[in-house]
Order: C-alpha cells, then structure tokens, then sequence
C-alpha cells in the first residue's frame, strides 16, 4: 500500500488469503491460495497488479525482493530437457 501512493489497499486473511482495492474505483481483487502458502500469495498478488497495471514494473520489481526471496533449501538443478521436432 505505501508503495501504491495511496491508489491501493489490501488486506492479508487467513489461511492465503489476499483481498486489494483499487480506491475510488471500485475494482478489487481477491486471492485464495488453497494451502495457504504465504509464498504463492505474494507471488500471485504481485503478478496479478503488474499485469492490471496496478503498480509499475518498478513496484513489482522491488515487492519481488521483500516477499519472493527463494529459501535456503532450494534445488535449481536441470533435470532434462524438451526436444521440439
């Protein structure tokens, strides 16, 4: 919301949930992230504002950093590949 400049308000729920307003436009969105998973929240939440055009790439770009940091534990090895014929 700080980063909106007073254009957006949201409100975090329980169990993945993500409400955000657009203010004096009546549009709205909500999120429900069936696990509850606050990771895929973000990430969905930061996707779906850019791509409405809610928040500038910059926005995006800087959310991403704060909220979709990948954990200690991940693996990025490449597991094969997809032959197109």
């Amino acid at each position: 919301m700080r980063q909106s400049n007073g254009e957006l308000v949201s409100k975090s729920g329980a169990e993945g949930v993500q409400c955000i307003g657009r203010v004096g436009e009546g549009l709205g969105l909500a999120i429900k992230v069936v696990d509850g998973a606050k990771r895929a929240k973000y990430a969905a939440a930061i996707q779906l504002l850019k791509q409405m055009g809610w928040i500038m790439p910059t926005v995006a770009e800087s959310l991403s950093e704060n909220f979709m940091a990948q954990g200690k534990f991940k693996r990025l090895d490449v597991m094969g590949e997809l032959a197109m014929l």
